[in-house]
């Protein structure tokens, strides 16, 4: 709450803010009190449009062990203006919940859902990972079968990735699991694809699918450059073409604050090939990919910005192919192997070019 009030204090005037997101980590623990006081925070500081996103992070058995706690507390967050909830649920097996270290059911799931319908939410994300060590393709598919039957208007579907230092990366170095491979790796989320705009959700970034007129705003504001405020430990924002992350050390971040100083640890501000190679890069996670307009935009937001600013889709495809002229050959490489769609307007990945996203994108980097 300090950090959000010496933020604000920063611009002299209230900004608009048009999606407000509370995640990373369980933000459910939170007590009802705890969230009313930060929200309120943000509302006297900040000026939230009437018809905001508002998204609480929440996961599965945090809400409350009986039905009328939990009830409760989600009136509370109704109340406070929350009207968009993302569920970790991650699997619908008990086993591999478990074996993942879970502390929600598959039946907690179930429950929780009907009650969040019976509040009245209808924005509901819920989140679904596949991959894990010693699962089939056939039982991800039937995760997202039973996933897709409790009928949520946003489903994020993520392969597991497994990072040194994890207990999962120490299993698979002393042999107790396998890591799945890559080919059924790609094989399952293809078929999920499949799966899943077949149930009536459209495929609009890499890992995301929403009923229509249920995109993730908060989320579709990372990948067109747009910009994002942010607060708390470790946090990271891009304000006026400038990159911060906050002090991820809980007494470094304090001492900041007590300070009246606000808790940054890394600032990086943006070049014009910074902009236009960070739009490239997040535009291409989505199924629309980026336009040479919109790149070219990018571009010329930086201060050390060179040249007249192109109009038009012609020029600025020109403009576009100036600046990437090294990458041009590789990737009509990409196009001519069906990875890659150039167009007039612009680019964008095609569903195998979603595998080696990474390797295309870099080019642009």
């Amino acid at each position: 709450m300090r950090e959000i009030e010496l933020r604000a204090d920063q611009t002299g005037s209230k900004e608009e803010i048009d999606t407000v997101y509370i995640g990373g980590g369980t933000p459910s623990v939170l007590d009802v009190s705890q969230l009313r006081d930060i929200l309120h925070a943000v509302n006297k500081h900040y000026d939230i449009r009437d018809d905001a996103e508002i998204t609480l992070e929440v996961n599965p058995g945090t809400l409350g062990v009986k039905d009328g706690v939990t009830l409760a507390k989600l009136q509370a967050y109704k109340y406070m203006g929350i009207n968009r909830l993302s569920m970790g649920v991650q699997a619908m097996d008990n086993d591999r919940l478990h074996f993942m270290g879970r502390i929600h059911t598959a039946e907690n799931v179930v429950r929780d859902m009907k009650l969040l319908r019976q509040k009245g939410f209808d924005n509901i994300n819920l989140d679904l990972m596949f991959s894990i060590p010693g699962e089939t393709t056939e039982q991800a598919l039937e995760d997202a079968r039973r996933i897709i039957e409790l009928g949520p208007e946003h489903i994020s579907c993520y392969s597991l990735q497994i990072e040194e230092g994890t207990p999962f990366a120490d299993m698979i170095a002393g042999g107790e699991i396998t890591e799945v491979p890559d080919e059924e790796d790609r094989d399952t989320y293809h078929r999920l694809c499949r799966m899943l705009e077949g149930a009536g959700y459209e495929h609009y970034e890499i890992s995301n699918f929403a009923k229509p007129g249920y995109r993730s705003r908060h989320n579709s504001l990372y990948w067109d450059m747009s910009d994002y405020i942010a607060f708390g430990l470790g946090a990271s924002g891009f304000e006026d073409g400038v990159r911060y992350k906050n002090i991820s050390d809980i007494d470094g971040y304090i001492t900041s604050l007590k300070s009246d100083k606000l808790p940054v640890d890394e600032v990086h501000t943006n070049s014009a090939f910074d902009n236009i190679s960070e739009a490239v890069f997040t535009g291409l996670r989505r199924i629309e990919g980026i336009s040479y307009e919109d790149a070219v935009e990018a571009y010329f937001r930086a201060t050390d910005a060179e040249g007249t600013k192109p109009h038009g889709s012609d020029a600025c495809r020109e403009f576009f192919w100036q600046v990437f002229s090294e990458a041009g050959g590789e990737a009509s490489d990409y196009e001519e192997r069906g990875l890659l769609i150039i167009d007039d307007k612009g680019l964008r990945l095609t569903e195998q070019g979603i595998d080696i996203s990474n390797s295309i994108m870099s080019l642009f980097v």
